[in-house]
């Protein structure tokens, strides 16, 4: 009898391992989902600031190449 609960034990431990383990793969996949998407994130608001800082640069250079004679 006392054999067969501790095969019985042994058989849900092993059960309960693996559904951690189970848990933990997704839970990482999930992280890992997340992170993809924060960088595609990052880059996207990168490239908008870099051409946002293009046509900053374009329009300061406008101004230093004397095309605005006329004001004055």
């Amino acid at each position: 009898m006392f054999c067969q609960l501790q095969r019985r034990i042994h058989k849900l431990w092993q059960k309960h391992f693996e559904l951690v383990v189970f848990y933990s793969q997704m839970r990482l996949a999930k992280f890992q989902t997340d992170s993809q998407e924060s960088i595609q994130k990052i880059l996207a608001v990168q490239e908008e600031s870099s051409n946002l800082m293009q046509h900053i640069l374009d329009f300061f250079q406008t101004l230093t190449d004397g095309q605005c004679e006329n004001d004055g």
